[in-house]
């Protein structure tokens, strides 16, 4: 929590590794009077690179950052993926620099966009696309920034480090090229940016910098290890003499400790499960334990993604009357658009009594889910279980996965021809019909086995209520007044099944067998048949949910959000 900030320390026990006692205190004197000229906002997403929730975060904050806060400049510092991007939709600076890299001089181009904005007031700000020959080469059917090696985890694992350690060092050189030298606050994110934390350092102490801090947010607590003759790389010489022997370390055991603000993450549910979560301390982020725990992590909970729906022009301040009305004719459009739009991908067939779907009944719900599909996240397995225990025409499903491999889908052909007529997907990206499907709907299932923050507000703004796992910002989106929580019954969320779950990914109907896999689709199951219940036998209180969701999805607030992180950037200062 933010009120954590007041208790923070800085830990200067791995800068005493790597910097001499002079080098330390040339670095505090520089921070303690350091002013917030420029932010750089750092990501491996954006709008031209998209994966997760950080692509939205990152196309949504940056002005309010920039507004609310009266800070000169924001910028964006991100890769150019140049299997991915389209060099026509950027600027070239004529800026350019040498990073040396594995012993070799690297050349590096600067692009921008420049991003004009309405809110919260009239702008704009620069986006920066570092290029280099050989590097930010992601390719695949999903323009995944983070997808090199889509059937060899290992091999992609390895050169998405290589990639992260080649930005990290590139960054402080870029800023320098571009003539921004001094009073910077570098805002990273993920793990692929942390050790900005390390070469930020290393460009004040060597000239390249004169004055900047950094601050950390993590999304997830993915990590990757960093090879020593990697990270030595990105020490001057002196440096790498002076430390004795290998480090075996993460980015962010490194990152971590070297950045100059508490740690933030992007919900306050889900800054409490990274040190109490049993999926986060036995799996994910053991160990980083003892360094979450000893400098605390803060949340900040994003913004809404999205606007509220226009077909609702008064909101919350609709009669549920009135929002039944406009929900039916929205339903009325997605039963066209799924008796119309098949594009070859979509497989599953949705019907009414062996018949066309545009004749369903009012009463038959819509349940909706969309994203990508991450076997060891989204909960898409989970959600085929307990659609099958649902008899023909008792509900109909359209689901939206975007899948890295074909055999990804297996189980989803599995459980369409079992449950023919009930269920229908499109492993595609539509290119018609997602708003229909929104604002359609009756029902939008996050299923999820964790969630940083979630897209439920995007439920919500479109007037469809949330069926949602209690795990990280999902409870801080979801609550008994606009939608439906739920979680396994307890004695099966153990180590061992956990383990058990995140090893059967490639291959999920094996779940079947797991105790926590079953414990989550029955608990689903059930809390469906109730939200079921409410639709059709207490209507009005169900579009009451649909009233208090609008509510609800107002307090996610970009404006919040940027103040909070003001005052995490303040802390850059304080030694």
């Amino acid at each position: 929590m933010l009120s954590d900030l007041t208790s923070w320390k800085k830990n200067w026990a791995l800068m005493r590794t790597f910097y001499t006692g002079d080098e330390i205190a040339s670095v505090s004197e520089r921070l303690k009077k350091l002013k917030m000229d420029t932010i750089v906002f750092c990501s491996f997403e954006s709008r031209f690179a998209r994966s997760g929730g950080l692509a939205a975060v990152t196309m949504n904050i940056l002005p309010y950052l920039k507004e609310v806060n009266n800070i000169p400049s924001v910028i964006l510092m991100t890769p150019f993926y140049s299997k991915i991007m389209d060099e026509n939709r950027l600027q070239s600076t004529s800026a350019s620099f040498k990073v040396t890299f594995n012993k070799k001089p690297v050349h590096v181009d600067i692009y921008e966009y420049e991003w004009s904005y309405e809110q919260p007031a009239r702008g704009t700000l620069k986006e920066y696309y570092l290029r280099a020959d050989g590097f930010f080469e992601a390719s695949n059917k999903l323009n995944d920034p983070y997808i090199y090696e889509s059937l060899d985890e290992e091999r992609n694992s390895a050169v998405q480090t290589d990639n992260a350690l080649f930005f990290c060092k590139a960054v402080p050189l870029a800023l320098n090229a571009l003539g921004i030298k001094k009073n910077i606050v570098f805002h990273l994110n993920e793990w692929q940016t942390s050790l900005i934390s390390l070469t930020a350092k290393e460009a004040m102490l060597n000239g390249t910098l004169e004055s900047c801090g950094t601050v950390q947010t993590m999304h997830n607590s993915y990590d990757s290890g960093v090879p020593w003759n990697k990270l030595s790389g990105l020490l001057n010489g002196t440096r790498r003499k002076k430390i004795p022997g290998p480090l075996a370390l993460s980015a962010y055991q490194i990152g971590l400790q070297l950045v100059d603000a508490p740690v933030t993450t992007v919900s306050d549910h889900f800054s409490d499960e990274l040190i109490s979560d049993i999926l986060q301390t036995g799996h994910y982020a053991p160990h980083l334990q003892s360094i979450m725990k000893a400098g605390g992590v803060s949340g900040v909970n994003n913004g809404m993604f999205i606007n509220l729906c226009p077909e609702f022009p008064k909101a919350e301040r609709h009669t549920p009357g009135e929002v039944r009305k406009i929900k039916l004719k929205m339903r009325k459009a997605l039963l066209r658009i799924l008796s119309t739009y098949n594009p070859p991908e979509r497989f599953g067939e949705l019907t009414y009594k062996g018949k066309t779907i545009s004749k369903l009944p009012d009463d038959v719900p819509i349940l909706a889910m969309s994203g990508r599909l991450d076997p060891t996240q989204k909960g898409y397995d989970i959600f085929l279980r307990a659609i099958e225990k649902f008899s023909e025409d008792e509900i109909k499903v359209v689901l939206t996965p975007l899948p890295v491999n074909l055999s990804d889908l297996d189980y989803f052909y599995e459980v369409a021809c079992k449950c023919r007529g009930n269920l229908t997907v499109f492993p595609v990206r539509l290119q018609k019909g997602y708003q229909e499907l929104q604002t359609g709907a009756t029902f939008g299932i996050m299923p999820s086995i964790y969630e940083p923050f979630g897209a439920a507000v995007e439920y919500m703004a479109s007037g469809t209520v949330n069926i949602g796992r209690a795990t990280g910002g999902l409870v801080d989106q979801i609550d008994s007044a606009c939608g439906f929580l739920y979680k396994e019954d307890a004695p099966f969320y153990t180590e061992e099944n956990i383990l058990d779950f995140i090893n059967s990914s490639r291959i999920i109907q094996t779940r079947k067998k797991n105790p926590w896999a079953q414990s989550m689709a029955d608990n689903l199951y059930e809390v469906i048949k109730k939200a079921i219940d409410v639709y059709q036998n207490h209507s009005d209180e169900y579009y009451q949910m649909v009233l208090n969701g609008f509510k609800k999805a107002g307090q996610f607030s970009w404006k919040i959000s940027a103040k909070k992180y003001y005052e995490v950037y303040k802390m850059t200062g304080r030694i």
